[in-house]
């Protein structure tokens, strides 16, 4: 009987330890899976973060401006400096990162520009045109385009909320 008990404990525990591994197994599985993506993500924003900063201290070498207002959102940046009047816009989609400075004492009225295509009707591009003062200039740069869009207009409606609320925010400034 001894022998027997014993045997069932050895062979209990020994299954149990099994069970115990493969738990702690899909634990690490779970855990490595969920790890990785998130250690990138926080990563390639960090990188963003230190490209906007670099770019920003490009256009601003005196430390003249505060950005002091950043929104990113789908490879598009935008900066303002509220004080002393001037817009950053950054846009790392095309294969070079596309950056424009602007100073908002110089502009009289800002608008949103939009194309569509004719056989779908769908919004394929969205562009800020801004008016210049003194010259007769307009200053027109993309916000959305569909060709940067992977999953067929997904962007879109996040793009155009985007550009709305800078539109507004560099209007109340114009005035």
């Amino acid at each position: 009987i001894f022998k027997s008990e014993f045997q069932r404990f050895i062979i209990y525990h020994l299954k149990q330890k099994n069970m115990d591994t493969a738990v702690t197994i899909i634990g690490l599985v779970i855990t490595i899976l969920i790890a990785i993506p998130l250690y990138f993500v926080i990563r390639g924003n960090n990188t963003d973060k230190k490209k906007i900063k670099a770019i920003q201290a490009l256009y601003n070498p005196e430390n003249t401006f505060d950005f002091e207002e950043t929104e990113k959102q789908n490879k598009k940046v935008f900066s303002i400096d509220k004080k002393n009047k001037a817009l950053l816009f950054i846009d790392f989609n095309p294969k070079e990162t596309l950056s424009k400075f602007i100073d908002l004492n110089q502009i009289v009225g800002c608008h949103l520009l939009y194309t569509t295509d004719v056989k779908t009707n769908k919004t394929v591009k969205i562009e800020f045109e801004l008016l210049y003062k003194r010259i007769n200039h307009k200053e027109v740069f993309t916000v959305y385009d569909a060709k940067f869009d992977p999953m067929n207009q997904v962007c879109l409606f996040e793009d155009e909320k985007l550009a709305k609320n800078w539109r507004q925010k560099i209007n109340s400034l114009l005035v």
